[in-house]
């Protein structure tokens, strides 16, 4: 709602955007006909480090603003955990709320942590759980997470919203709609983790091949030059939007 409000500026008073996304690109529009679309890439490849410990399956839970997301999904993952016999653990960041819905002494809870410590966290976990509820802001987001949690070679356990754009379930990653089909996926990894280890590798090889920021580097570099060699037009494109920045 607040780009609604006339005087947030945001994306009218600047000369061009960058997104990640064209449901993105569609909204930023309405402000600036001046818009690129380049999907989120990872930049390297780290080396994967979890599936170490024989009979145990961490799935991790690390999100921001996802409190109205999971709540329908805690009685599927407390049956899973119950139902493992401790082979599944948890490890959430941030979220306390859902890190207390679990019913299972096999949890681990960090605070708030910067992004180089999420990633040391999600290269240890099997799993990264990405639930997003079926809304107009959700579907503004983007794939980053299962970008995030196939390169480190855990299973992409996530909602259809936004993810089932890029993960090709049972392939690539891990599709669910509902509790019951997310009882069933997870379940299935507890069952037989070398086979979500080796879906987990195709995830990776997926990123590999298709997600690597070095593959848009041209495009990007590019579309930048044509913005410098158009600056003066899109200089005052950006006064008639904002006329009030001439005497800024």
């Amino acid at each position: 709602p607040i780009l609604y409000r006339s005087d947030v500026q945001n994306f009218r008073a600047v000369h061009a955007i960058q997104t990640s996304t064209p449901a993105l690109a569609e909204v930023f529009g309405r402000e600036n006909s001046e818009v690129a679309v380049f999907a989120n890439a990872i930049r390297r490849l780290p080396e994967p480090a979890n599936f170490a410990v024989p009979g145990q399956v961490t799935m991790l839970f690390a999100a921001l603003n996802r409190e109205e997301d999971w709540p329908d999904h805690v009685e599927a993952l407390n049956a899973a955990a119950a139902a493992s016999g401790g082979v599944l653990r948890f490890h959430v960041i941030a979220d306390r709320a859902f890190f207390d819905a679990l019913a299972t002494p096999h949890k681990v809870f960090t605070p708030l942590c910067d992004y180089a410590g999420y990633l040391d966290i999600l290269a240890r976990c099997e799993v990264s759980f990405m639930p997003l509820r079926d809304t107009r802001f959700n579907r503004c987001k983007s794939d980053l997470k299962y970008l995030e949690a196939a390169a480190h070679r855990a299973v992409a356990l996530a909602s259809p919203v936004v993810y089932g754009l890029s993960i090709r379930d049972g392939d690539t990653g891990l599709i669910f709609d509902g509790p019951a089909g997310l009882y069933d996926r997870l379940m299935r990894v507890v069952a037989d983790p070398d086979a979500a280890r080796a879906l987990a590798e195709r995830g990776r090889a997926d990123i590999a091949q298709h997600r690597m920021l070095a593959y848009q580097m041209r495009a990007r570099v590019q579309w930048y030059r044509d913005l410098w060699s158009r600056r003066a037009e899109l200089h005052a494109a950006l006064l008639r939007r904002v006329p009030e920045l001439a005497n800024a």
